[in-house]
């Protein structure tokens, strides 16, 4: 893969992880931002719809503050019934 289908990949996967976890284009470009991005928010948004490219290191900078978004999230479980018949505000016995 070309250097252009790496970049036109990474906004694809990029945009679909984004999507899956919740996370907003606002959201992502300000924690982007805050780890020094350097592109501004139209132009991510662009990006993640494939109609931008970004430097390589841009592009990695905004997968790194999805992958912290993401890593603040509480994971995703199925619950127990003992999670489900505890009291409220009491820890489930094991």
């Amino acid at each position: 893969m070309n250097r252009d289908g790496v970049g036109a990949e990474q906004a694809r996967l990029l945009h679909e992880v984004v999507r899956r976890a919740g996370i907003e284009g606002k959201e992502l470009w300000f924690h982007y931002f805050t780890l020094g991005g350097h592109a501004g928010e139209i132009e991510v948004e662009a990006y993640l719809h494939d109609c931008l490219s970004l430097p390589g290191l841009q592009r990695d900078l905004l997968a790194h503050a999805a992958n912290e978004l993401i890593s603040r999230q509480p994971p995703l479980r199925a619950p127990y019934a003992a999670d489900l018949l505890k009291p409220p505000g009491r820890p489930a016995e094991g």
